[in-house]
């Protein structure tokens, strides 16, 4: 159920997308509402199935549902870069879906609610920081195209802090998390901390870039849209597992 849930929510997402390029703004909603639906029913079921236990590895299943969030609510406003969002987020899923990690992977047994506030902040973050590379990407489109498409240098940097705040609550969340735990905030022998802080550290660079000569308004865009890449390659790819079709496909 877990698994066939999400891979219904992908082709949902999928044919959301699909009618956005043919912009059928109501079968969008549609879509992706039930995209939606579907997502959170298999995330739930995955994250209480692993109690006691902690689903850290299964970041990439819980990050399209952010992202349909923000992108249901760019259909229903019909705001710029509802569909770059949606082709993200179908590819994200597609990904997720046939290159699972939860399969063989163990999970981290929690003792507090700051395990929870560490994996749910840094997926919110992340949101963000996706989120804001797509908007980074369309301003860069239009200064070199004879459209506008309503945004602003302004909306990335505000995805960006919001990004950069939850981050950083996620970390300081697991430090302490860690902490309890093991006697130490930082296990620096883990990649995914490792990861974790230097996205963070780029980001703290990202938003003093005012500060120096060479990070002029007309070069922010492609750090933004950079970060968003490393995000991808550097903390969201690692949760990628071996390549192993659906079970549906299986049977």
């Amino acid at each position: 159920m877990i698994q066939n849930s999400f891979l219904l929510a992908t082709i949902f997402y999928l044919l959301g997308f699909c009618a956005s390029i043919a912009k059928k703004k109501h079968l969008t909603g549609i879509l992706l509402l039930s995209g939606l639906v579907t997502n959170a029913c298999s995330i739930t079921m995955r994250y209480f199935q692993t109690l006691p236990m902690m689903p850290l590895y299964q970041a990439p299943f819980f990050l399209p549902f952010c992202l349909g969030l923000f992108a249901f609510a760019m259909v229903s406003r019909d705001r710029a870069g509802k569909t770059e969002t949606l082709f993200i987020m179908a590819i994200l899923s597609c990904i997720a879906a046939l290159f699972p990690k939860d399969h063989y992977l163990p999970f981290l047994q929690f003792k507090t609610v700051l395990a929870h506030l560490f994996f749910i902040f840094g997926i919110i973050g992340r949101t963000f920081f996706l989120l804001s590379g797509i908007l980074a990407y369309l301003v860069i489109r239009q200064r070199k195209s004879p459209f506008t498409y309503g945004v602003s240098l302004k909306d990335v940097r505000q995805f960006v802090i919001w990004g950069y705040v939850l981050f950083t609550m996620s970390i300081f969340s697991g430090a302490i998390w860690s902490y309890l735990g093991w006697g130490t905030p930082v296990v620096w022998d883990d990649p995914g901390i490792v990861t974790a802080m230097s996205t963070w550290l780029y980001y703290s660079l990202y938003l003093h870039l005012h500060l120096i000569a060479f990070g002029n308004v007309k070069n922010r865009p492609y750090f933004a849209l950079f970060g968003a890449v490393w995000v991808t390659i550097f903390n969201w790819l690692p949760d990628m597992g071996r390549f192993m079709l659906p079970m549906i496909f299986i049977k």
